[in-house]
């Protein structure tokens, strides 16, 4: 029996000279790039989503969802910095009730209450900086928003949602 085999690649100083100049140099290797999504087509129950991972963006903006901004988190800790967890807590009814925690106590403190935590996406700063993205939170009966876009912004205050403060910083996505 005869099997077929990919032949091994052999690096040449050529290739790896293609290769590098193929590469983006532009990634940082701790950047996150993230989006915040906004699905606004039940008025009564709107929700957001922080994703870090383009397959569920594309996902969302097929399901009519929309980016309400982008940018960057890191995958370490630097100074100024907090751990960004999304999580949610299933309604008796159906549906989700969606959460940001920007710390590990205010993850814990949520989990305490029926959240669960899907995971830490990466670092957000939790101070104001030159060229940073805030995400603006609002808050109505309950539940939260997070938003970036002023259009969004807007649509929240004239939908009865009161903003309540930025809740963190992206950095800028200087990858687009």
């Amino acid at each position: 029996m005869k099997t077929i085999a990919v032949p091994f690649f052999r690096p040449t100083l050529g290739k790896l000279l293609l290769l590098l100049a193929a590469t983006p140099l532009l990634a940082v290797a701790g950047d996150i790039q993230a989006w915040l999504m906004i699905n606004t087509g039940n008025p009564a129950l709107p929700e957001t989503i922080m994703s870090t991972d383009v397959l569920e963006k594309s996902g969302l903006v097929r399901g009519n969802w929309k980016v309400s901004g982008i940018g960057l988190m890191q995958g370490d800790p630097v100074p100024g910095s907090a751990q960004l967890f999304r999580m949610f807590h299933p309604l008796s009814k159906g549906g989700v009730v969606r959460m940001l925690a920007v710390t590990r106590e205010e993850a814990d403190a949520r989990t305490k209450v029926g959240y669960v935590t899907e995971g830490a996406l990466g670092y957000v700063s939790v101070k104001a900086g030159p060229n940073l993205v805030p995400v603006i939170r609002f808050s109505k009966e309950g539940k939260f928003l997070w938003v970036i876009s002023a259009d969004d912004q807007a649509w929240a205050t004239k939908n009865g949602w009161t903003r309540e403060k930025v809740a963190f910083w992206l950095w800028p996505d200087t990858y687009r």
